[in-house]
């Protein structure tokens, strides 16, 4: 009897992307690991990007499919609207202008078996770093961990989990946590990243960070988040935006606290303990 290969399916959430997202899909197509399908929805764009994508569908249809359903209204409700419709062994998240390397999909697979054999029936994450570089993929900074003074080490555990770690486009995670990401209303979420990883940590899982750059992060200005430097994590900066920092704050809370996390008490100890943010 032939095996059934795993399917991995890339999420893609599209708005005026068209300028740069056949880049983005021909990486993918240039993958060494074929195991995958891309699953886009678009989000009302007007520039053309519904047209490039419905040439790449017409082109490759094993490969690449198009969901029709109405506008979400911005990237968390279209990311999430795309994970609860899309079945699979495996999910990652894709931005709609970076450009992935040749062996993202294969060596982020390589560590899941790898974890998955460690750690059976958990939600597990795995993340690689990234290449920060310009609107013409010149580089900016070999590593965004280095660049954002991100430590993937420090977060062990779900009481540690008070500012995500991970990066969406730089996620492949399987399908228990999937589950535990659906299993509670995600309205307080800030980004569909960090809901998954703080629903997995929250479930006593693994997030396993990669430590290799595997694609290239575009940081050119339209970004719906993009990469920022390690300068707001300096006293002057935290006094001088205290408002904001605190506003900030209290949307990290009210997130973690729809996931099943404890006292408001318990979040600002490990702020200050892990000198995070």
């Amino acid at each position: 009897m032939e095996q059934i290969k795993e399917q991995i399916a890339i999420l893609m959430a599209t708005y005026n992307g068209k300028k740069y997202l056949g880049e983005q899909i021909d990486s993918f197509l240039s993958q060494t690991n074929n195991l995958w399908h891309l699953y886009v929805h678009d989000d009302g764009s007007t520039d053309g990007t519904i047209e490039l994508l419905n040439d790449y569908a017409t082109k490759y249809p094993e490969k690449i499919s198009i969901l029709d359903y109405p506008s979400q209204g911005g990237a968390l409700q279209n990311f999430m609207s795309l994970l609860e419709r899309v079945e699979a062994d495996y999910y990652m998240f894709s931005d709609q202008d970076d450009v992935w390397h040749p062996t993202k999909i294969e060596k982020s697979y390589q560590a899941m078996k790898e974890q998955e054999a460690l750690h059976s029936e958990k939600p597990i994450i795995v993340h690689t770093d990234v290449r920060v570089v310009d609107g013409n993929l010149r580089l900016q900074h070999p590593s965004y961990r280095e660049y954002g003074h991100i430590y993937p080490e420090k977060v062990t555990c779900f009481k540690e989990c008070v500012i995500n770690v991970t990066l969406g486009c730089a996620m492949l995670f399987n399908r228990k946590s999937r589950e535990v990401s659906l299993d509670r209303p995600w309205k307080h979420a800030l980004m569909h990243d960090g809901w998954v990883t703080t629903r997995t940590y929250a479930e006593n899982g693994i997030v396993y960070a990669i430590p290799e750059s595997l694609m290239e992060y575009r940081n050119h200005g339209d970004n719906t988040i993009g990469a920022t430097d390690g300068s707001r994590f300096t006293l002057g900066y935290r006094i001088s935006h205290f408002s904001e920092m605190l506003r900030l704050n209290m949307k990290q809370y009210r997130m973690l606290r729809s996931a099943g996390y404890g006292s408001i008490f318990t979040y600002y100890y490990y702020k200050f303990r892990l000198h995070i943010h």
